[in-house]
């Protein structure tokens, strides 16, 4: 009964997040802002207030990460969290501290 009831919950989390990594392939325009990056890369998985996408999952406000491990994880991926390779460090710099104020 356990393993049926941990194998429904992992297919009910996957169905949760699907969509969520769609547009890591997003692009930033030059003169894009922290909070408009937010908004248009990460807001879908996130939440547009970091509260996460369900209240809880991928809850990104209070965070206790560094900018640096935030930039790390936007560019590299994590977990479950795509990679965002056209975010360069720069703008990925500008998500991080947006995010370290929500």
């Amino acid at each position: 009964m356990k393993k049926t009831t941990c194998l429904a919950g992992i297919c009910l989390a996957g169905s949760l997040l699907t969509g969520c990594s769609d547009n890591n392939d997003f692009k930033p325009v030059a003169d894009m802002d922290g909070m408009d990056i937010y908004a248009n890369a990460c807001s879908n998985c996130h939440g547009v207030n970091g509260s996460g996408k369900f209240g809880f999952l991928l809850k990104l406000t209070g965070t206790d990460s560094n900018t640096e491990e935030i930039i790390d994880k936007i560019r590299n991926g994590g977990h479950i969290m795509p990679a965002f390779p056209n975010i360069d460090a720069q703008h990925a710099g500008l998500v991080a501290a947006y995010i370290k104020t929500l």
